[in-house]
């Protein structure tokens, strides 16, 4: 059975903040880290996680390379549809 909208807006926004959450923990536990050395690991192991979610439709497709492009390209204007807010709050 299909989920709603709201249904897929919601699990996306909670498992997304989740796993948020435990990158953030996890480079806690790494003691206290300068903005320059917690940014890019935060923002790795983010991309790493993406990398894995887009890992079975990339392999199913018949044209890999293609597929890869593409979904990097959608998640791309994604994570900036994400952030149009902030970037509308710029002073």
């Amino acid at each position: 059975m299909p989920i709603s909208e709201q249904e897929r807006f919601k699990f996306v926004n909670e498992v997304g903040y989740e796993a948020f959450q435990l990158i953030a923990k996890r480079m806690e536990e790494l003691g206290p880290l300068s903005f320059t050395e917690l940014f890019p690991s935060m923002v790795g192991a983010a991309t790493v996680c993406l990398a894995n979610v887009l890992r079975p439709a990339v392999e199913a497709a018949s044209s890999r390379a293609v597929a890869a492009d593409n979904l990097v390209a959608s998640s791309s204007k994604q994570v900036r549809s994400f952030l149009q807010p902030i970037v509308g709050q710029q002073p």
